[in-house]
C-alpha cells in the first residue's frame, strides 16, 4: 500500500494515463452521437416541412378548418336571430288572456314566417355537411323555437305539439320537400318542451285574474300529464336539469289551483281576484 506523499512507479502512471484517456474518449463518443442524433432529426423535419406534398396536405387541413370556423359563425349568428324572434312571439302569445285569442294566434303565425327564413340559411349552410358536427352551433335557437310553436299548438289546440308539426309548416314556407341535413333532434325538442313548462305556468296565472278558472285547471293536468312522461324517459344531463324547472313550475299551477279550489269552496258564489303574487300572498275576496 502507498503511503501519503509517495510517488508512483512509471509502470501505476502509465495506467492512469490509459484510464484517464479512456473516460475522455466515451465522453466525446457520447457528445459525438448526441450531436448526431440532433442532426439526423433536423433533417428528418426539413424532408417533411419541404415536402410538396405535405405542404398541399395540411394547406387542404387548414382551408377545411377555416370554411368550418367561417360556416359555424354564419349558424351561430342566424340561431341568435331565431332566439329573439321566438321570444317574441312568445311574448305576443301571453298577451292572449287579455285580447283575442284568436287573432293573436293569427298574427303570431304570421311573425313566425322571418324565423322559418332564418332557419333556411341554416339549412343551406348544412348543405352536404354533417348536422351534428354544427348542431351544438344552433341548438338554443331550435328550443326556444319549440317552446314559441309548442305554446302556439296548445293556446290552438290544447295538446302537444309533434316533431312532424313542427317540420312540416316550415317546408311548406320555405316551399321544400326536404330540409336536407337540416333536423330537429329528439334532445332539442324535449328541451324546448320542458321550457313550455314555465310560459304554461305565467299564462295559467294571468288566467286567474281574468276568471278563466276551468283552463287554469287544464294546464294544471297538461302539465302533470308532461312532468309524468318525461319521468318514465332515459333523461340525459341536460334534460334532467329542464325536468327540475318544470317540476317547479308545476309546483306552483298546483298551489295555485288548489288556493283556488280551497277559496271557491267557502265562498262558491264569489269571484275571486288573484294578483301576480297570488302563490305568495293571500287572495282578495270580491264584495
Amino acid at each position: 500500500m502507498k503511503r501519503d506523499g509517495e510517488e508512483k512507479t512509471p509502470i501505476e502512471k502509465s495506467e492512469d494515463n490509459k484510464r484517464f484517456k479512456g473516460q475522455n474518449n466515451n465522453n466525446f463518443r457520447g457528445r459525438n452521437n448526441n450531436n448526431n442524433n440532433q442532426q439526423n432529426k433536423n433533417e428528418e423535419k426539413d424532408l417533411v416541412f419541404n415536402d410538396p406534398e405535405i405542404k398541399t396536405l395540411f394547406s387542404a387541413y387548414s382551408k377545411k378548418l377555416d370554411e368550418d370556423n367561417d360556416r359555424r359563425e354564419r349558424i351561430v349568428k342566424s340561431s341568435r336571430d331565431i332566439t329573439i324572434q321566438s321570444k317574441r312571439v312568445i311574448s305576443l302569445l301571453q298577451r292572449a288572456v287579455w285580447e283575442d285569442k284568436n287573432e293573436i294566434i293569427k298574427q303570431s303565425k304570421q311573425n313566425l314566417q322571418p324565423i322559418y327564413k332564418l332557419f333556411e340559411v341554416i339549412i343551406k349552410e348544412l348543405d352536404q355537411q354533417e348536422y351534428y358536427k354544427f348542431q351544438r352551433a344552433f341548438s338554443m335557437g331550435i328550443q326556444e323555437f319549440v317552446e314559441a310553436v309548442s305554446f302556439q299548438y296548445y293556446l290552438e289546440h290544447s295538446s302537444l305539439i309533434s316533431v312532424d308539426e313542427i317540420i312540416n309548416p316550415m317546408k311548406e314556407s320555405l316551399g321544400l320537400e326536404s330540409l336536407g341535413q337540416f333536423s330537429i333532434s329528439l334532445e332539442d325538442y324535449a328541451l324546448g318542451i320542458c321550457d313550455l313548462s314555465g310560459e304554461l305556468m305565467r299564462y295559467a296565472t294571468n288566467l286567474c285574474t281574468k276568471q278563466k278558472i276551468d283552463e287554469c285547471f287544464n294546464i294544471c293536468s297538461f302539465v302533470r300529464e308532461m312532468s309524468n312522461g318525461f319521468k318514465k324517459c332515459h333523461l340525459n344531463r341536460d334534460i334532467s336539469s329542464k325536468m327540475n324547472t318544470m317540476e317547479d313550475s308545476l309546483k306552483k299551477i298546483e298551489k295555485l289551483c288548489f288556493s283556488i279550489r280551497v277559496r271557491k269552496s267557502e265562498f262558491p258564489n264569489v269571484d275571486i281576484l288573484l294578483g301576480s303574487d297570488s302563490m305568495n300572498e293571500p287572495m282578495n275576496i270580491e264584495n
